[in-house]
């Protein structure tokens, strides 16, 4: 009797440690320059965040997903935002006499801060949301926790996290 329970556990440990995703996911490494950030995953060097979306995406955490729309997101408000700021100041190019020099420069200067601001923020979900992908791809990680009992007494716990 132990016996066969002994193979039926050796036979269900041996498919559940061989049946890995379909998916096979990569890391990916992030290369800043001083005028652009590449991005290279499985070989192929991509200069666009949007590039990433997919894999992102395909690693189905809710974390990543989120953090990467609220990059989208933010990406497109400082678009948004550098397009008024480009009608405006074609707007005063054509009609120099609406020009009202105080209200002008304070405008453009808001908009400049609020468009840092947004690529800013876009940069920092970006790079939370591929820290967090790399975390989930790769593949074991140690922990190592130190707490003391109700009496004073220290305690270790060592967890290790594989994926298969």
């Amino acid at each position: 009797m132990k016996f066969n329970i002994l193979i039926l556990f050796i036979i269900g440990f041996h498919f559940d440690s061989f049946a890995q995703s379909d998916k096979d996911f990569h890391s990916i490494e992030v290369k800043r320059g001083v005028f652009s950030t590449k991005y290279i995953y499985n070989g192929q060097t991509f200069e666009s965040p949007y590039g990433l979306q997919i894999p992102l995406i395909q690693v189905n955490d809710s974390e990543v997903t989120r953090d990467f729309n609220k990059f989208k997101n933010s990406m497109k408000t400082a678009k948004v935002i550098g397009l008024i700021t480009s009608g405006l100041s074609l707007y005063v190019l054509f009609r120099p006499d609406k020009r009202d020099s105080d209200s002008y420069w304070a405008a453009l200067g808001t908009a400049g801060l609020v468009s840092a601001f947004f690529n800013i923020r876009s940069n920092i979900l970006l790079d939370r949301s591929v820290k967090r992908y790399n975390k989930i791809v790769s593949g074991t990680e140690l922990g190592l926790k130190y707490d003391r009992t109700y009496y004073g007494i220290g305690i270790l716990g060592v967890g290790i996290s594989h994926r298969f």
